[in-house]
């Protein structure tokens, strides 16, 4: 996986927030998906980002690979990132994900900032 070039990324304690400065929007994560996040960015594969979650948390090896799947899907249907060699990612998953990561990114834009005009 590689990161999109046009993405920034910004820690906090809540999470983490990608900012896309080429299509002026911004997503936040929650923590876990601050992880996942991290991690992807530092070259780790699914695979190896689940079993970590798997081993922190205490969860099936299965059910956190099947989640960070499902998360790096959505990243890539939001074009946060790119696949390298993994092609068998699907890419419309509808609206919102689903299962244990299920509240980690709500859409925001920063188009409406830009509409307030000067204070």
């Amino acid at each position: 996986m590689r990161i999109s070039e046009n993405i920034r990324t910004s820690f906090n304690q809540d999470g983490a927030v990608l900012m896309d400065i080429q299509g002026g929007s911004m997503l936040t994560l929650n923590p876990i998906g601050s992880i996942i996040w991290q991690q992807l960015s530092d070259g780790r594969s699914p695979e190896q980002i689940a079993e970590h979650l798997a081993l922190e948390f205490g969860i099936s090896r299965e059910q956190t690979l099947a989640d960070v799947n499902e998360f790096v899907e959505q990243l890539q249907a939001q074009h946060l990132i790119d696949p390298s060699e993994r092609q068998d990612l699907r890419v419309n998953l509808g609206p919102k994900p689903t299962g244990l990561f299920c509240n980690l990114f709500g859409r925001r834009s920063s188009h409406v900032a830009q509409d307030r005009g000067p204070k």
